[in-house]
């Protein structure tokens, strides 16, 4: 898997990040519509806050003639296929997705159900060999930790 490295993108960044989706999916066969360009689109500007597809319809339909939640969905099961887009499962079985990057973790709030970025090359590191302990061969290794947040917890 090509991991996409990602920040806060600028336009420009995003729209190299759009150039590098286009190219994968003409690679891969993938047709390329206005409507999966537009919802990587959104994606990459708010893959930080890990949005659910809903979100990313709501974001949408009103700019993109037509659009389904389920053409959402289908979009991102498609780049997710194609190692563009990494989901998120989370404990009320509401998906949030990011743009792939590198291996991370993730904390969930059990209250309001923000997702935040845990950027830890060592805990992956210990994650894996100790899945390699246990006889596994393990190629990408996340986790999730369940709990409140700052503004939760407060």
């Amino acid at each position: 898997m090509q991991y996409l490295l990602y920040k806060d993108l600028s336009e420009e960044e995003i729209e190299n990040l759009i150039k590098k989706m286009i190219e994968i999916c003409k690679e891969k066969g993938i047709k390329v519509t206005t409507q999966r360009i537009l919802i990587f689109k959104e994606l990459a500007k708010k893959t930080k806050e890990h949005p659910a597809a809903e979100d990313i319809y709501e974001a949408l339909k009103d700019k993109v003639y037509g659009l389904s939640l389920s053409t959402v969905y289908r979009a991102l099961n498609t780049f997710e296929s194609l190692g563009l887009v990494r989901r998120i499962p989370t404990a009320d079985g509401k998906a949030h997705f990011e743009i792939a990057n590198e291996p991370h973790g993730h904390f969930i709030c059990q209250r309001c159900g923000k997702v935040k970025d845990i950027e830890s090359a060592h805990l992956n590191n210990l994650l894996k060999e100790e899945v390699k302990k246990q006889g596994f061969n393990p190629t990408e290794c996340n986790f999730v930790c369940y709990g409140l947040c700052k503004e939760c917890s407060n």
